[in-house]
């Protein structure tokens, strides 16, 4: 989502990160004339064609560029709206031995996921301090 790319370019910034390198954005054309100004701040932001005139098969396509990549082993699920629901059932399809980290803690579809799946109750999986989570649950996952 365009919202979430301010967020993803400031913790990188804070965790001396370097994001163009590190972070591969992936919007779909559909939105953009909402483009945020950060993409200018990514190296490897991949544009995706829209499907003319039709938002959900628009993002569905984003959606399985995104997620049949190969090289993923991890997947983050953090807030979100509709769309996470859809991006986990695709990223399970694609990966279904991958780990998956469902963050309930700001609340959003990733925590009504959470709840469904009754993974709530895991130790640190309410707490908001994500960088003792993510070091915590992906630290094994790491090169």
């Amino acid at each position: 989502h365009p919202a979430i790319t301010p967020m993803i370019w400031a913790i990188c910034e804070d965790l001396n990160i370097d994001y163009s390198r590190s972070v591969v954005l992936y919007q779909s054309r559909f939105f953009e004339d909402q483009f945020p100004d950060e993409n200018q701040h990514f190296g490897n932001v991949v544009f995706v064609d829209a499907v003319p005139n039709d938002r959900e098969a628009s993002l569905l396509r984003m959606r399985r560029e995104m997620l049949a990549r190969q090289d993923l082993r991890a997947a983050v699920f953090i807030g979100g709206m509709e769309g996470v629901e859809a991006e986990y059932a695709l990223f399970r399809d694609f990966h279904p031995n991958a780990k998956v980290l469902l963050v309930p803690a700001p609340g959003g579809a990733a925590r009504q996921l959470a709840q469904r799946l009754g993974v709530i109750d895991h130790a640190g999986m309410d707490d908001v301090d994500f960088a003792r989570l993510f070091h915590t649950e992906l630290a094994a996952i790491s090169d």
